[in-house]
């Protein structure tokens, strides 16, 4: 993908990504509305047996174990930069899966995708740009690197 940031232009890939951020480039190519099997991250709920199809906007923070709800956040905040703090969406949970055994997901692969996405959005949008996070800090990193 091609970008330019004020009067800097350079390439970005997924290696690029990798190397800049120091993320290792292993596990599922993986990104968000591929599906993948709900049971493996069920341990991280409170009541693992518990029925989800209920909610329909996200399973409420208050659903997770309490050790799982920093890290969601974090991934909220600097990762998906969704904003919606209050739920989980099954692209955070696959993004939490990460961190149980076996189940990595190639992270640079998966924030070059999410980088596209939001510059798509960002082009249709040219006039309400500035309310929206938009990954400024790994943008940051790239230009630093």
């Amino acid at each position: 993908m091609e970008v330019e940031v004020g009067d800097l232009k350079f390439s970005v890939t997924e290696a690029s990504i990798a190397a800049a951020t120091e993320l290792p480039q292993e596990g599922e190519w993986w990104f968000k509305n591929k599906s993948f099997d709900e049971r493996a991250w069920r341990i991280i709920l409170r009541n693992p047996g518990m029925d989800i199809t209920i909610f329909k906007r996200g399973i409420p923070v208050f659903s997770l174990e309490e050790k799982w709800t920093s890290l969601l956040l974090i991934i909220q905040k600097f990762i998906t930069c969704e904003g919606r703090f209050g739920s989980m969406y099954m692209y955070d949970t696959r993004l939490l899966m990460n961190f149980l055994e076996n189940q990595t997901i190639n992270l640079p692969y998966f924030l070059l995708n999410s980088l596209n996405k939001m510059s798509m959005t960002v082009q249709k949008n040219l006039e309400d740009i500035e309310p929206h996070p938009y990954h400024h800090g790994l943008i940051k990193i790239l230009i630093e690197k």
